[in-house]
């Protein structure tokens, strides 16, 4: 029947199988309703605005009671610091007190006063000078 070799073959007896057509799937069916369109009420509902005004007011006062937390905390932490240091400095000026009040009586001493100055070759007085000026105050006023 044919030359199935050559592309005579083709032109001449062969011909190319005929498909059908796609078959379109079946649509679902659209309804259409009349309404009102752009006319609809495009209103919120009064029911939606009472729940944005409530979540606002309480979203407001948690705002409102954080800051105010956040405000007392601050102010806590602020006294508690000053009164540390106050008692450091409180503590420190004690401890200085009695290192002063050491060194009083220690350098007040007269026992040491009289070793030091036997160390660097005095020697107590025996007697004593008196010497009166009044005769010369006297003298001058008049």
């Amino acid at each position: 029947m044919g030359y199935s070799t050559s592309n005579a073959a083709y032109a001449y007896d062969v011909r190319s199988e005929a498909y059908s057509a796609p078959v379109a799937p079946s649509r679902p069916s659209l309804d259409v309703v009349h309404g009102a369109g752009r006319q609809a009420s495009q209103d919120v509902s009064p029911q939606f605005t009472h729940c944005v005004k409530v979540f606002a007011v309480l979203m407001t006062v948690f705002v409102v009671l954080g800051l105010f937390r956040v405000t007392v905390a601050g102010f806590t932490a602020a006294s508690l610091n000053s009164a540390a240091t106050l008692s450091n400095n409180l503590t420190t000026a004690q401890e200085e007190s009695s290192d002063l009040e050491v060194m009083r009586s220690v350098y007040g001493s007269s026992t040491r006063i009289r070793d030091l100055a036997e160390g660097y070759g005095m020697v107590a007085a025996e007697g004593g000078v008196t010497l009166d000026f009044t005769e010369y105050v006297d003298a001058a006023a008049q």
